[in-house]
């Protein structure tokens, strides 16, 4: 059975996948009747699916019977769209919940998942600070923060929704940090380790079955806090860790998001925070323009389409 990065316009397609989101039941305007739009993916991406329904009951039983992280079979029009879709009508195709699947056609997961690891620890391990070193030692050194850190997504949806995200993302910010440090002379290595924590509260933030989903608490307080709040805790457990370090350093951390989130906690208030955050939205901007097949692709997270080449 075919990925959905392996359609082509126009195919007729038997294919199984899991809802990621529900946009609502809707009544036709023209005629008696409904039909739902949904999300739905497998580990090569997302397409909405269209359901035309003929049977206003069995339509709405159906989209009901079917949530986030179900697992669905479909046959139906792949149609590639600048939102592609699957349309399915409910008269000629099929759309069932299906119970016996394998998990590992869902989630994604990055693929040099071990080099991106060994390069993350060299950079741990060209901090000089005593302090600093002592700090990142305690989350690197733990093997059970490493392998969740390790197969980490970055999110639950678009960037870096796959095992391995988070760890890629941090990578990056990390060497835009270190060569923003050497062009304009700041504190190398808070810079690297802020880089290298800035997200460590999205470690353990998702649950991973045919979906991605966040848990709770990262809900409710958010990744910055909780990242916030890990740091802070394992600062405690150093003898004599400089206060100015510190507060840098959380600082940082805190209003990593501060110019584009209106409820963070801080505003950014220090060089090496400022290159934190635009390291940060650097690399997270930039991922928006991978893995498109057309020249053009709209982006959800800037808003508009951007121009792939």
């Amino acid at each position: 059975m075919k990925y959905l990065n392996e359609l082509k316009d126009g195919d007729y397609v038997h294919i199984i996948l899991a809802v990621r989101k529900k946009f609502g039941i809707r009544d036709y305007r023209a005629k008696f009747g409904k039909y739902f739009v949904i999300e739905a993916g497998d580990r090569t991406g997302n397409v909405l699916v269209k359901y035309w329904g003929n049977d206003e009951n069995r339509t709405e039983s159906l989209y009901e019977e079917i949530g986030e992280g179900d697992v669905i079979e479909i046959k139906g029009t792949y149609q590639k769209d600048t939102q592609p879709y699957i349309s399915v009508d409910a008269e000629y195709d099929d759309f069932r919940k299906v119970e016996n699947y394998d998990k590992r056609r869902f989630i994604p997961s990055l693929e040099n998942m071990d080099e991106v690891m060994k390069e993350l620890f060299g950079w741990v391990e060209r901090v000089e600070n005593e302090h600093l070193s002592q700090l990142l030692d305690k989350f690197f050194s733990d093997e059970e923060f490493v392998e969740n850190f390790r197969e980490s997504p970055y999110s639950s949806y678009e960037i870096y929704a796959y095992m391995g995200g988070l760890a890629e993302h941090t990578l990056h910010v990390v060497k835009i940090c270190e060569r923003m440090a050497e062009i304009y002379g700041l504190n190398r290595d808070l810079l690297i380790t802020a880089a290298l924590l800035h997200d460590v509260g999205k470690v353990g933030a998702y649950e991973m079955d045919t979906v991605i989903r966040q848990r709770d608490e990262t809900k409710l307080l958010g990744h910055t806090v909780l990242s916030y709040n890990m740091v802070e805790s394992r600062i405690r457990e150093i003898v004599d860790f400089p206060q100015d370090i510190k507060n840098q350093l959380l600082h940082g951390i805190i209003s990593h998001h501060s110019p584009i989130v209106d409820n963070i906690p801080q505003r950014i208030r220090t060089k090496e925070a400022y290159i934190l955050f635009y390291a940060d939205m650097m690399d997270l901007s930039l991922k928006e323009f991978e893995g498109g097949d057309e020249e053009w692709q709209y982006s959800k997270r800037l808003g508009r389409e951007i121009y792939l080449g």
